[in-house]
């Protein structure tokens, strides 16, 4: 075996010495640069780990509220997921421009962090501010304006908390008296609101009230005119001012509030109550006409909410 020279050995150590320090100092520059803190989990993060918010991510990101989204907060959203889109009648967003979305997506955030536990009936305010939405609380579970259900709750996030809802909360654009007037089944009550005492749709139309107006159809009208003429209720406006303001309760009330109510509620006829009958389908019952059907529910206006039934309430 060849012997190697003593100072080639030497030069040939030192080398490696110096290859290794080299590489080990350059290992160690590179866990000075590595972050440290764990990845923020804010609600845009958590919501795109998760298939089921596709849509969702891919709308706040052509509104441009995933940033805001990501900010401290803390936020609480109701999430839609890709069903409740869907369900709402949106398949593409190809149609729906950034102005378009952001009163939409706003509407689904509150301030502030708002565990499942905590949640009580009655109006919250969303970062839309042209846009409260309310919640009603039952035996059922949590409801948003009345037809939206909270189906999964507590999803957590670093800046805030997630609900997932099974619809997407669309902002309403008309007041009650245009509701009643873009639908012809309310003819006859647009035409008597327009009879009575100007208070009545000057209360109907105000967006700064929030009402509940039980509405009945044309049909139930024609019952009544058989035994009071439409001319004869027209002709004394007290009487037909006292009978329309019979069917608005002066705040919101909503299907899903109804299990909570337990006694006569009062009406803008401050000389009038009405009662609730839930038994075999929800009936609202007035103190002499008795039970009407509760027929649709939860027609959200800027002003308040529409129930349709198929009688006129009497005191």
């Amino acid at each position: 075996m060849k012997k190697v020279p003593h100072k080639q050995l030497l030069k040939t150590c030192l080398f490696a010495a110096l290859v290794a320090f080299s590489l080990s100092a350059c290992n160690d520059d590179d866990d000075d640069d590595a972050p440290i803190d764990p990845v923020v989990k804010t609600i845009p993060a958590v919501a795109a780990a998760d298939p089921q918010f596709s849509t969702l991510v891919a709308a706040l990101t052509k509104a441009e509220l995933a940033g805001t989204l990501q900010g401290t907060g803390p936020y609480t959203v109701f999430a839609p997921n890709n069903a409740a889109f869907t369900k709402a009648g949106v398949t593409s967003l190809d149609g729906l421009s950034k102005d378009a979305l952001t009163p939409i997506l706003t509407s689904h955030v509150l301030n502030g962090t708002v565990k499942a536990a905590d949640v009580k009936s009655g109006t919250a305010k969303t970062l839309n501010a042209n846009n409260d939405i309310y919640l009603s609380k039952n035996a059922d579970g949590v409801f948003i304006n009345g037809k939206i259900k909270v189906v999964s709750t507590d999803v957590a996030a670093d800046n805030g908390v997630i609900h997932v809802i099974d619809n997407v909360i669309m902002p309403p654009s008309k007041t009650l008296v245009q509701v009643a007037q873009g639908d012809t089944t309310f003819s006859e009550l647009v035409s008597l609101v327009l009879a009575a005492d100007p208070a009545v749709a000057t209360s109907l139309g105000s967006a700064a009230s929030g009402l509940t107006v039980f509405a009945p159809t044309n049909a139930a009208f024609r019952e009544v005119y058989k035994t009071t003429p439409k001319a004869a209720l027209i002709a004394n406006k007290t009487l037909l001012t006292n009978v329309l303001l019979y069917h608005v309760i002066p705040s919101r009330v909503f299907s899903t509030d109804l299990p909570n109510v337990t006694g006569p509620v009062t009406t803008a006829n401050t000389s009038g109550t009405l009662t609730f009958n839930l038994s075999g389908g929800a009936k609202v019952v007035g103190k002499s006409s008795g039970a009407s059907n509760i027929t649709a529910t939860n027609i959200l206006a800027t002003n308040g909410v529409v129930h349709v039934i198929d009688k006129v309430l009497m005191t």
